[in-house]
Formats: structure tokens, sequence, C-alpha cells
């Protein structure tokens, strides 16, 4: 086994994954032959809501590094929860998603990551319905 380090500043942000967001793959299958767990960074713009989606193969954690509160709305029923900067949290497989950040001039970045797969197009990620 082979210790690695992934620098950002070698690698291009994916766009695509979460259209409208910034996603930086640092941990992956591909980066480092890593394949039980993602861990990336998130850049979300002002006013960004991502569209609500759920992993078949990747349970999401995340950590909200710096910036504005996010509103999380979890589950059928779209629960609402709110983190700030410092706060972790875990979204199982299979649970419905979406992430809204609520300034209108202030970015937020957070650190997050799947356990279970090796990079995010393995995360069996699936839209569903807009609000």
């Amino acid at each position: 086994t082979m210790a690695t380090v992934v620098k950002n500043e070698n690698q291009d942000p994916d766009l695509v994954y979460e259209p409208g967001f910034e996603m930086h793959y640092g941990l992956t299958e591909e980066s480092c032959g890593v394949n039980s767990v993602t861990l990336y960074r998130t850049i979300f713009p002002p006013s960004k809501k991502s569209k609500p989606h759920f992993h078949t193969n990747g349970d999401l954690i995340w950590y909200h590094l710096r910036g504005p509160k996010a509103i999380w709305h979890i589950g059928e029923n779209r629960e609402e929860m709110v983190t700030e900067e410092g706060d972790f949290i875990s979204i199982p497989r299979g649970e419905i998603h979406l992430t809204i950040n609520t300034s209108d001039t202030e970015t937020i970045h957070g650190v997050g990551g799947y356990g279970g797969c090796g990079g995010p197009y393995q995360s069996g990620k699936v839209f569903v319905e807009n609000e």
C-alpha cells in the first residue's frame, strides 16, 4: 500500500455532478485507489439550491467548514435541518436530500464524503422530482 497526496491545485473542479456547485474530489478510487470511501470539498455559491436526490450506494457525510448556514431538506417529508460552521451531518443511503445556501452574497465551503464507494459517480446518485 502506498500513501497518496492529492494536490487540489492539480485538479479541475467537477461542475457536472451537482450542477451549480463546485466539487473537488480529492480521495477516490481514480485518484488514489481507495474503493470504500470518497472524500471531497464542496463550494456552494450564494443562493444555490441542489436538486432533490438520494444515493443508492453511498452514505453521505459532510462537514460545514465555513460560510453562512445551510438548510437541508431530508426525507420524503422534507424535514428541515440546519448546519452552520463546525457542524457535521450524515445522511444514510436511500434518504432523499437537498441543500440550500441561505445567503445571497456568501459562499459555503464544506468537506464531504461517501462511505461505501470509491467515487461520486459510484454513489448511485438518483434525482427525484423537484420540490
